[in-house]
C-alpha cells in the first residue's frame, strides 16, 4: 500500500516561501512528488507530521490529494445535433 498524498496550498500573496517550502522537503517521511510556485503535492508516510507542521506555517492549507477518472479518450464522442 502506498502512503498517503496530499496537497498544500499556499493562500498568501506571491509564490510560495522557499524557507517554507524547505521545511516541507526535509520532514522525514515526507516526499514532495510534484511542485508548482503556490502547490506541493506531498506524499506522506506520517499524515500527523505533515499535518503539524502545515499547522505552523503561514498561509497554508493542507487537503487529502482528490483523484478523478478521467473518461476513456477512445470512447467515441456522440454529437449532440444528431
Amino acid at each position: 500500500m502506498t502512503s498517503p498524498r496530499f496537497v498544500l496550498r499556499y493562500r498568501g500573496e506571491g509564490p510560495a516561501p522557499a524557507a517554507d517550502v524547505a521545511q516541507v522537503r526535509e520532514l522525514g517521511g515526507a516526499t514532495v512528488v510534484d511542485a508548482s510556485s503556490r502547490m506541493l503535492l506531498v506524499q506522506a508516510d506520517d499524515a500527523g507530521s505533515l499535518r503539524n507542521l502545515a499547522g505552523t506555517l503561514s498561509d497554508w492549507i493542507l487537503a487529502p490529494e482528490q483523484p478523478y477518472p478521467l473518461p476513456d479518450a477512445r470512447a467515441r464522442i456522440e454529437d449532440p445535433s444528431g
